[in-house]
Parts: C-alpha cells; sequence; structure tokens
C-alpha cells in the first residue's frame, strides 16, 4: 500500500495558485522579524545545521494553527514539502524568550529557551509547532 504524503498549511496574504513552489523569503523575512525580541536570540544559538529562519519556509500542521505562528490569514495554502528536510520546532520557546528579555534577565534561561526550540522539545505549558522546509509546492486554496 503507498504511502500517504503528510498535507501542511501555510497563510498567506496573497493569493496564489496551485502548484506554486513556496520559497524563502530571505531579505523580507529578516527585515519583518528582525526587530522581535527573540528572533536575534534564536538565530545566536541555532546549530549550524538547522535552516536558518531566513532560509525556510514556515509550515503549521494544524491550520488553526496559522495566526499564533505569525501567517497572514487571507489565504490557506494546503502545501507538501519538496524536501524531505522537515524541521519541527515549539514556538512557545519564543514567546518564552520573550518573556525572559529584560533589564533583570537570565541569560542562561535564554539560553536554554533557544536550545529547546531548536532542538525541537515541547513547551512545558503547550505547544504551537512550526515546521522549517526549504520549499513546498500548494495543492490547494482556500480563502481562511
Amino acid at each position: 500500500m503507498p504511502q500517504t504524503q503528510k498535507h501542511y498549511y501555510h497563510g498567506s496574504s496573497e493569493r496564489l495558485e496551485i502548484g506554486t513552489i513556496l520559497l524563502p523569503r530571505a531579505n523580507e523575512y529578516e527585515a519583518d522579524w528582525k526587530d522581535t525580541d527573540f528572533y536575534a536570540i534564536l538565530e545566536t544559538y541555532r546549530p549550524p545545521e538547522m535552516l536558518a529562519h531566513k532560509d525556510a519556509v514556515f509550515l503549521c500542521d494544524n491550520e488553526d494553527d496559522i495566526d499564533c505562528a505569525g501567517g497572514a490569514t487571507d489565504w490557506l495554502f494546503t502545501v507538501v514539502p519538496t524536501s524531505d528536510r522537515i524541521e519541527k520546532h515549539d514556538l512557545n520557546w519564543g514567546s518564552e524568550i520573550s518573556g525572559l528579555v529584560g533589564p533583570e534577565q537570565d541569560n542562561q534561561d535564554i539560553e536554554q529557551a533557544a536550545i529547546n526550540y531548536w532542538a525541537g522539545i515541547p513547551h512545558y505549558n503547550e505547544s504551537v509547532w512550526e515546521y522549517l522546509t526549504p520549499a513546498a509546492r500548494i495543492i490547494a486554496v482556500n480563502k481562511y
């Protein structure tokens, strides 16, 4: 019996056609996220073998998580990665980092939260999973 390919979801403010290959938006991504309090920290502790956020397409395995993941909610694409390389990370570690950053921050706690994110460890409260992949093909388009 053939193995069923797993589908993921990607949110967009722009409608794209079925068959479109989603690729990373390196310069745009960094411009959009560079001023957040977690982006630079996550990149600082990113293991070299992991995809940089700017070099990845972001996916969710639950369409209800698109908004939590920072994706646009005008259009919902059902997608399949074009590569076997798919990294799974819990977004709540980024939220944890945001809560730890401040005048009396504990750098060890911040570092551990970043390490946990890259290791794919579930957050201790709840998890919102994001998946990073080099590219994905749209197989369905729906108004969100």
